[in-house]
């Protein structure tokens, strides 16, 4: 006796391949309350006129193409005559006329070069100024600075070209220091002084002194000067020595010899 084995399934071949997930519906999109009146203000703003000429301007028929006098008339403005000369020319001088016989050259020259002239000024001429202005709108209208009243004008002001009082303060203070320095340099004492002829040989013997010990120094030093504070010493003495030498040379020179005592300074 056999077995057989059934199975029950419920297959089908349109379900084998996966369908991608369906997209949600778009939300509608916004539209303003106000949008049909932004688009009406708009249009009335545009130039109507820009390609197609004006509208008040019928159109002409087919007839009156290349008519004449079919055109639209323009009324001419009337203005005022324009008068170049105020008053009446001179006229022509005569030939024998004798204020033009004789006349000098540096006039004419100077009437005929009238061009070259009117040129040296203009390239020579300092270049205007740009007059100071503000735009406030978008357009680009300018208005004068000056007259709107962002700028401050000083000249208005009570105190404009008056000195201030801190400036008279401080040249009082000044005056007053001038004439404090002038009593006391009045009062002190010649900071200047005389050295007698004693005192002078006595510098004289106290320089030669000293001289003698440096020379002895000097000469005391090693032959080989190998290491840096060697070097160092014997540099020291030599420009002791010469000042020195310098000292006793203006003393010896100059037989009178006065001594000056500065300020000390201020710190």
């Amino acid at each position: 006796m056999s077995i057989v084995n059934i199975y029950f399934h419920d297959e089908n071949i349109y379900n084998v391949e996966k369908k991608p997930p369906e997209k949600p519906p778009k939300p509608p999109l916004y539209h303003s309350r106000f949008e049909r009146q932004v688009r009406q203000e708009t249009k009335s703003c545009k130039d109507t006129h820009r390609t197609m000429g004006y509208s008040k301007i019928p159109l002409h028929s087919p007839g009156e193409f290349l008519k004449k006098n079919c055109g639209p008339r323009y009324r001419a403005t009337k203005s005022a005559p324009v008068r170049l000369c105020t008053a009446h020319k001179p006229p022509v001088p005569k030939p024998n006329d004798p204020h033009t016989m004789g006349a000098p050259t540096s006039q004419v020259m100077k009437l005929v070069d009238f061009k070259k002239e009117n040129i040296k000024k203009v390239v020579t001429a300092s270049p205007k100024k740009p007059r100071p202005r503000y735009a406030d709108t978008r357009k680009g209208d300018f208005h004068d600075l000056e007259k709107s009243g962002l700028t401050p004008i000083y000249s208005c002001k009570p105190k404009f070209g008056k000195i201030p009082q801190y400036l008279l303060h401080r040249k009082k203070d000044l005056a007053m220091q001038k004439e404090q320095l002038i009593e006391e340099g009045s009062q002190q004492k010649p900071r200047c002084s005389y050295i007698s002829q004693e005192e002078r040989v006595e510098l004289l013997r106290g320089l030669k002194k000293n001289w003698e010990k440096l020379q002895q120094e000097y000469q005391s030093l090693p032959l080989l000067t190998d290491t840096v504070p060697k070097m160092i010493r014997k540099a020291k003495l030599e420009n002791n020595l010469k000042q020195l030498e310098k000292d006793i040379l203006t003393i010896e020179n100059n037989p009178y010899i006065y001594i000056y005592d500065e300020e000390p300074k201020e710190t």
